[in-house]
């Protein structure tokens, strides 16, 4: 196999050279320097990807500034973002924990026989080990590791977990146990909980690791029957965020949000596009409750 020659780096003066010579208009040179020797190149181009013409110059009037304000813009975003994927995942440990506690006592969830599938169990054994020993020197870990030979009740087993591991607990629970969540904590067809979920788990992720929001595709997402006509595309960024207006359920934390999320549009108004971001015209209708 032949291997090609990765690219020679290029000094932050070369960088701009590069920028100015593909048609992107620089009007403070200093000044984007400093943000080059602040934000790496590579993450910076990205956010010009839909400005390149097919010679790979960029379109006419695109300026440095329009660039730095949509990734100032998508850094907002993902804090946004983060917050209300927080409340959900802190919601869900509380449900999850509540449930298996209550119905099949402190430690049921160290028995096989309160899941659906022996494999993933068995999976999930695993990586709540490997989770405990990540956490070994936390206080609470600590005293059950001396007091309890290491056991934890599922209360505290919870708040160790990775919204992936949580996700994929939830997603082997009896039928029984989820419709019990349903019926007495959050009231979501459990069917469209446990995949908002797992596509969630990915968002967050991408948001933990700075990854980019805007012009992204996501993997596709599931959407509620009554939100189907107000859906363009169910792999950008709006779907997800519909999952999560459905998600959180005290609405005045919601609230707070949308009034961020409003604002931060009404910020770079001048710089973003919805279409890139999957959000239709009417938007804030859509999301209001």
């Amino acid at each position: 196999m032949t291997l090609l020659m990765l690219k020679e780096p290029k000094t932050f003066d070369e960088q701009i050279d590069l920028l100015k010579s593909r048609g992107l208009i620089i009007g403070d040179e200093d000044k984007a320097k400093f943000i080059l020797s602040n934000i790496n190149y590579y993450r910076f181009s990205a956010y010009l990807i839909h400005f390149k013409k097919e010679d790979e110059t960029y379109k006419e009037n695109i300026t440095f500034e329009h660039i730095y304000n949509l990734y100032l813009f998508d850094k907002e975003l993902r804090n946004i973002l983060i917050d209300m994927l927080e409340s959900i995942e802190i919601s869900f440990r509380t449900y999850i924990a509540y449930t298996l506690a209550i119905k099949h006592g402190s430690t049921g969830y160290l028995d096989k026989q309160f899941f659906k599938n022996e494999k993933y169990f068995e999976s999930f054994i695993k990586k709540l080990e490997d989770e405990k020993n990540n956490h070994k020197n936390k206080l609470f870990i600590k005293h059950h590791n001396e007091k309890y030979n290491g056991i934890l009740p599922i209360w505290v087993a919870v708040e160790i977990m990775s919204f992936g591991t949580l996700s994929k607990l939830y997603s082997n629970m009896l039928p029984q146990d989820t419709a019990y969540i349903k019926r007495e904590l959050c009231k979501v067809n459990p069917i469209l909980v446990n995949s908002w979920l797992h596509s969630l788990t990915h968002l967050r992720n991408v948001c933990a690791h700075y990854g980019r929001i805007y012009n992204t595709y996501f993997p596709p997402i599931k959407v509620k029957k009554s939100d189907k006509n107000n859906v363009i595309n169910d792999r950008q960024v709006f779907t997800y965020i519909l999952a999560i207006k459905h998600l959180i359920a005290d609405k005045n934390i919601w609230n707070d949000y949308f009034i961020k999320l409003q604002a931060l549009f009404y910020k770079y108004d001048n710089y973003v596009e919805l279409e890139f971001l999957g959000f239709p015209e009417n938007w804030v209708s859509i999301l209001s409750l």
